[in-house]
Parts: structure tokens; sequence; C-alpha cells
């Protein structure tokens, strides 16, 4: 069954979103909120519990915060974890991305350089260290729990994604961990198919937080 994703013409916080999707194959269009009416029109219809966004209309299910809706599509592709003990690692590795990835998330909000700049003075210098170790204590399969794609992965990726675009490749040099984990998340059939597709949205740029902003403000 397709899913129908609303957020904004971005990645924002349903970018976690559209990868676990698409990881688990799940097929999904999106609903792009780019005027104030279909935001309140949403608040108005009572799908949005907490009055944001992304929301996520799935057999019959109006499912809202993106880590909830990331882990119920992880579950639908087996992405949490063979055992008590993975399902635990999956969980404490993931969240770790998302401290990870809201040093990118003002990105153009708060600046576009200052963010950059702020992301590789504090959050690239903790973090990447970090899951470089633990990719190499899992061994070479580009997998950071067990031997098969996570919940964990997903999150990586997307903040590994972020640096590759807006910073270079250049700055994963000194982690090849990283550099062979990004190589091995790209050959996954469903998120190279999605990378490559329209469903994937521009970086931010100047007319998305316009648009944001216009919607919520």
């Amino acid at each position: 069954m397709s899913a129908t994703l609303y957020y904004f013409d971005g990645r924002g916080k349903a970018e976690i979103v559209r990868l676990a999707m698409a990881a688990a194959k799940v097929p999904f269009t999106q609903v792009d909120i780019k005027e104030k009416q279909q935001f309140e029109t949403l608040r108005a219809e009572g799908k949005l519990i907490f009055g944001q966004l992304p929301m996520v209309e799935y057999e019959g299910n109006h499912l809202v915060q993106s880590c909830s809706i990331a882990r119920y599509f992880a579950s639908k592709g087996n992405f949490l974890g063979s055992n008590e003990q993975e399902r635990l690692k999956v969980d404490i590795l993931f969240e770790g991305t998302r401290d990870f990835n809201t040093a990118f998330m003002p990105y153009g909000f708060l600046g576009f350089k200052e963010v950059l700049d702020n992301a590789k003075n504090t959050a690239m210098p903790r973090y990447l260290p970090i899951y470089n170790f633990i990719l190499s204590r899992n061994g070479s399969n580009g997998h950071l729990v067990g031997s098969k794609l996570s919940l964990a992965d997903l999150g990586l990726l997307e903040v590994i994604l972020t640096i590759e675009e807006l910073l270079g490749e250049d700055e994963l040099k000194p982690y090849p961990e990283v550099q062979n984990f990004l190589k091995v998340m790209k050959s996954n059939e469903g998120l190279a198919s999605y990378l490559r597709s329209d469903l994937r949205r521009r970086k931010n740029d100047e007319r998305y937080v316009a648009e944001v902003k216009g919607v919520l403000y």
C-alpha cells in the first residue's frame, strides 16, 4: 500500500522518514506544504496531533513525529535488529545520529556558512570518530550493527550525505570506515533508487527557508 507524506518542499525532518520508506520499499508520494492554508487545514482536520509536520497517511493512520514514523517503517523492513541486544544498539546509535544531524538542521535558517562552520568545528569532530570506530569494530561489512541494514545506518546515512553535498567528500577522508559505509549504503537498491528520484527534495536554499517561514509564521 502506498503512503502519502505531508511536508515542506525540502528535506528537513522528513528526510529520515523518506529514507526509511525507501529502504523498506514502501511506495510513497509527497504533498508539498507551501501555503499556510494547507497547514491550517491539516491541523483543523485533527491530523496533526502536535500541530507539526511531517505527517504520513498510511493504512488509515496519520503518523506523526519523524523518529517514530521512521521506526514504524523500519519495523516494516526489519531494520530494528535481530535480537534484543541488537535492537538496543540500533536505538542508541540511531539516537546518536539524531544529535549529530541537529547540527545541520538550521542550515539556511541560521545562516548558511555559519551553520556549516559550527558543524565542522563541533559536531563533526565529535561524532565522525565515534561512528568510524563503531563501523571498524563491527567489521568491514559497512553496517553499524550486525551484518544488515538497520535504522541506525539510515540515520547516519542522512548526515553523511549532507556532509558530502554541503562540504565535499574530502571531509570524510580521515574516516575510511565512514567512506566505505557511504559506498555500501549507496549500493542498496531501495536507497539508490530514492536518491536518484524526484522524491528526494533539494537542499535548503533561500526559497525553501522563505516557504517554511511563510507557512509557519
